[in-house]
């Protein structure tokens, strides 16, 4: 039954013949896998026979396989047990390790062999991470051990508690169907990033891998985290020191953020889809008219022409570059969606061009990957090919000319219409750097770096993203996707973001109010307010929600204003802190444990955020309250609203208005 509801609505929204496509694509995909793709058996592990320093390595030999311990001066080590695809990371300097006696020094950290695994210490011998010789089989499995009282946190985009122990993950970018809401997984981005919080001390664990991967978190087994990857390599790294000194390390591994445009930081308004050039103007000058701050306006798909990449609908966007001069003229951006498929369509130039010049993804045996999403049957850049980066980018050339200031990259997971099964592209698929199974999760990823490539050639670009893997920032920022509309998301929403921050994926937001639904004037005042300080501030929905600009909130619309403009007085202190992150790798939005690590409490903070050092806000994220309970960290704080100093725990009376903000003394803002 399910599946023929699932087709009623498929012909509902897509024609007969898409229809058709989509049946044909997916028996296309099974035949292509079931053919090409052969359950991997790896050796196994075998005993350990020997260690042996040779250069700045400790090489440690199994009879399956030759682990390489590498290490810095100022806590970076990295583990190589086999090979794999090349990936997008840059190894710091090493160091030549010190043997004394059975333990040998990488700097300040000092890494043990025992029977099962090995320990990784401080010079005082307080033992900081503790793992187990990785397994070999039919995937390949690394644990390592956790406490009771630990926090995991991280893994990309997760829509998990704050501290993931106890629940299974997947690793394996996913287009979440529409709609989502709290304990769904995988999400659009996955990143194996975890840190590990233990007594005060945190680790951070990087398994530089890009393909399918389970993580048990405590699940299993309630003192092991364990992580299975079905495709090679088995590589990581390990960092130690301080939250501060953590970050800025790993982002010296994967990549800084990028230093993006200040506009970028503004109230940006969208909808799927403002429908023409006219309906674009007269959203402008409703924000004009009433002085409400506004920085950007989206157009989703709908502009474009049968849905083609670089192209406008002439009938109802043929004086795009009138309408954009007119907005610039206003302080106003517009940005357009942009997506991976490339319309199948003979006489097409886009179409045409990849064709001759080999730049699509293909089937193992040469022929064209097709697959069916907005534009019908489509083909795919292979964008881990320079080349067809470069030949791909250019094109937005010719949006800068109309005036487009932003691009939306969207299904880049990349998304793909199926009848069943995984609605990606096959695991079969050749890119050029390996199958698709073995770098699935960097798709969006290098989209993403193929635009900022270009276009930073001449600016300081805005790339916003669905999909991505660790070291994003340095090209784009990331949203939440395509979130429910209810109090537990908007809840879910703070969570899901500070995954990211522990991932080291800072330019991050949300669709203020929840994609799929409509949020009443309460929910979604405080939708706005909870977001406050999150870099991108983007109202966004899809196409059976109510309006969204402030004034189709009625009597709530001098609120909704309120919120607004205290978010655009904020923007210089935001702007300052995406900047500070770009030079020191930190993230801008933090957890509350970041400034009281050795608190037990603050780890079981979720319902608040800091944005750098100093600057806490605990909103409202529960529907008829007068009072909200606040978490401090250590130290003294004043409450913005009224400069009152406060500590500790404290009870906060609350109304539609009260967006409690504090501020660290001693700083300032």
């Amino acid at each position: 039954m399910q599946l023929l509801d699932d087709i009623k609505g498929f012909l509902n929204t897509f024609s007969e013949t898409m229809f058709m496509d989509v049946v044909n694509y997916s028996l296309t995909r099974d035949k292509y896998d079931s053919m090409f793709l052969r359950d991997a058996r790896y050796p196994e592990l075998g005993e350990l026979r020997s260690t042996q320093v040779e250069g700045d390595s400790l090489i440690v030999k199994f009879d399956g396989y030759v682990l390489r311990i590498q290490g810095t001066d100022n806590g970076v080590l990295k583990f190589t047990w086999t090979d794999g695809p090349a990936l997008p990371i840059s190894d710091p300097s090493f160091v030549k390790p010190i043997q004394d006696g059975e333990r040998y020094l990488f700097g300040k950290n000092v890494v043990s062999l025992q029977k099962d695994g090995l320990t990784v210490a401080d010079p005082e011998g307080v033992v900081l991470h503790h793992e187990f010789f990785p397994s070999f089989g039919s995937d390949i499995t690394h644990s390592f051990e956790i406490g009771e009282e630990d926090i995991i946190s991280g893994l990309g985009e997760k829509a998990a508690p704050l501290n993931m122990i106890g629940h299974v993950y997947r690793l394996w970018n996913h287009d979440a169907n529409g709609s989502y809401g709290p304990d769904s997984d995988p999400l659009y981005l996955n990143a194996p990033v975890m840190l590990h919080g233990h007594e005060g001390r945190f680790v951070l664990i990087f398994y530089a891998n890009a393909g399918d991967s389970t993580v048990d978190v405590g699940y299993s087994d309630e003192r092991r985290l364990s992580i299975s990857f079905r495709s090679k390599p088995l590589e990581y790294y390990i960092i130690t020191g301080d939250l501060d000194s953590i970050y800025s390390r790993f982002a010296e591994i994967t990549g800084k953020p990028y230093k993006p445009p200040y506009w970028a930081f503004e109230f940006q308004q969208s909808r799927y889809s403002y429908m023409d050039t006219k309906e674009v103007r007269d959203v402008v000058d409703g924000f004009i008219s009433r002085g409400i701050p506004l920085g950007a306006i989206y157009l989703d798909i709908d502009y474009m022409d049968s849905f083609k990449m670089f192209t406008f609908d002439q009938k109802r966007f043929g004086d795009i570059k009138q309408l954009t001069d007119y907005m610039m003229k206003n302080g106003v951006r517009l940005i357009t969606i942009m997506e991976p498929s490339v319309k199948m369509e003979p006489g097409y130039d886009l179409y045409e061009e990849g064709l001759k010049n080999g730049y699509f993804v293909r089937y193992p045996d040469g022929n064209v990957m097709y697959a069916p999403v907005w534009p019908e049957m489509a083909a795919f850049p292979d964008f881990t090919d320079a080349g067809a980066r470069e030949w791909y980018s250019s094109r937005y050339d010719f949006m800068r000319s109309m005036g487009i200031s932003g691009f939306w990259h969207d299904m880049n997971e990349p998304a793909i219409f199926v009848a069943w099964g995984d609605n990606t592209m096959p695991r079969s698929a050749v890119h050029s750097i390996g199958r698709h199974e073995e770098v699935h999760n960097l798709y969006g990823y290098y989209m993403d770096k193929a635009a900022f490539d270009h276009l930073s050639r001449s600016e300081r670009p805005f790339i916003l993203s669905r999909s991505g893997w660790a070291g994003i920032s340095q090209y784009s920022w990331i949203w939440t996707g395509d979130t429910e509309t209810s109090w537990k998301e908007l809840k879910q929403n703070i969570v899901t973001i500070l995954h990211m921050s522990m991932s080291g994926i800072t330019l991050t937001g949300c669709d203020i109010g929840g994609f799929t639904g409509s949020p009443t004037p309460h929910l979604f005042i405080r939708w706005l307010q909870a977001s406050l300080f999150f870099p991108l501030y983007r109202v966004h929905s899809d196409k059976r929600s109510k309006r969204r600009e402030p004034w189709a909130f009625g009597d709530h619309e001098r609120e909704i204003i309120d919120v607004i403009r205290m978010r655009h007085s904020f923007v210089p202190q935001i702007y300052s802190e995406a900047i500070s992150s770009s030079i020191t790798g930190r993230p801008i939005l933090r957890p509350v444990f970041w400034a009281d690590p050795k608190n037990t409490l603050a780890m079981s903070i979720d319902d608040e955020y800091m944005m750098g050092d100093d600057l806490l806000i605990a909103p409202v994220v529960e529907d008829h309250v007068i009072n909200r309970e606040v978490f401090l960290p250590s130290g003294r704080w004043y409450d913005i609203s009224n400069d009152s100093v406060v500590e500790g725990h404290i009870t906060y009376g609350v109304n539609l208005s009260t967006i409690p903000i504090f501020v660290r003394e001693g700083s300032a803002i």
